[in-house]
C-alpha cells in the first residue's frame, strides 16, 4: 500500500534512517543539506514537508516550505529525493499530485524551486510535471568541485 503523509520533527530519526541508507544522498550533503540543516528546518514554523511510504517503508521525500504569497502560500521545494530503488515508479509524481490534489487544505497555489543545470534527469522530471523554466541563478550551487548556475522552476497549482 502506498501513502503520502506529512513529514514533521517526530519524524526526524525515520528520516535519518532513511537518508543514512542513501549513498547518493551524498549530493544533497555536497550542498550543504547535512543532519543538522534538516533537523533545523523541520524545527521552522513553515516547513512543509512529505514522506512517500510503500508498504510501511519510506521511500521519497520532499523537504519544503512555505511562503506567503496575498492569501495563499508558496511551496519552495528544497529537496526531492527518491529512493534509487524506487525510482521510475512515479512515486515523486505521486507526492507532487498530492500537493495539488490537497492544494485547499495546504492553501499552496504555486511551488518553486531551483535545480542545479546538469542535473538532467531533474530537469527531466520536473518539466514532465508541468514546471515552467524562469530564470537561471549564476553560480549558485556550489559542489566542493563546481560552481554551477540553478534553473529556476515555478509550477501554478
Amino acid at each position: 500500500m502506498n501513502n503520502i503523509k506529512k513529514l514533521n520533527f517526530d519524524d526526524l530519526k525515520l528520516l535519518n534512517i532513511f537518508i543514512s541508507q542513501e549513498e547518493q544522498f551524498n549530493n544533497f550533503f555536497n550542498l550543504g543539506w547535512n543532519f543538522q540543516n534538516i533537523e533545523n528546518h523541520f524545527k521552522k514554523e513553515n516547513n512543509l514537508s512529505f514522506g512517500y511510504f510503500y508498504k510501511n517503508i519510506l521511500c521519497g521525500i520532499l523537504i519544503g516550505e512555505t511562503i506567503p504569497n496575498n492569501n495563499n502560500l508558496d511551496l519552495e521545494i528544497h529537496i526531492m529525493f527518491i529512493s534509487s530503488s524506487f525510482r521510475r515508479k512515479n512515486f515523486g509524481s505521486n507526492i507532487l499530485n498530492h500537493i495539488q490534489t490537497n492544494k485547499n487544505l495546504t492553501n499552496i497555489s504555486q511551488i518553486y524551486l531551483e535545480v542545479a543545470e546538469n542535473n538532467l534527469k531533474a530537469i527531466k522530471f520536473y518539466e514532465k510535471n508541468n514546471f515552467v523554466f524562469f530564470k537561471i541563478r549564476p553560480n549558485y550551487y556550489n559542489d566542493k568541485t563546481n560552481i554551477i548556475n540553478a534553473r529556476c522552476y515555478l509550477k501554478q497549482i
